[in-house]
């Protein structure tokens, strides 16, 4: 996937202004005329659909952001953790709370297997 540029991201943000982001019946339905050629809903997905792009291509900036720099830092004699990781992704406004709980479900099923 080719990123967007800052400047692109927010002239994006611009033209969207207030459009909220796409339910996933709606990314399906424009998936759907993509296919078929249907139009009925495919008009009304696209500013939607357009800004799940812009929310993920933004995030997506800010891990590859806050990921270089604590990284840079370690390289330089800092020693950061996972933890400080954690808590620079929560300052960023990425809660991870849903991924964190999923994962750790999945290492007790395994160390639940390994008994």
């Amino acid at each position: 996937m080719g990123r967007m540029s800052p400047e692109q991201l927010a002239e994006l943000a611009d033209e969207l202004g207030r459009i909220n982001t796409a339910a996933p019946e709606l990314v399906l339905a424009a998936a759907r005329w993509y296919r078929t050629g249907h139009q009925q809903d495919a008009a009304r997905a696209v500013g939607p659909i357009a800004r799940n792009l812009l929310d993920a291509e933004t995030e997506l900036t800010t891990l590859r952001t806050v990921i270089a720099r604590l990284v840079v830092g370690n390289d330089r004699g800092d020693d950061h953790s996972l933890s400080d990781l954690r808590q620079e992704l929560r300052r960023a406004g990425i809660d991870l709370t849903h991924e964190y709980a999923a994962a750790d479900d999945l290492a007790r099923a395994i160390e639940s297997e390994a008994l």
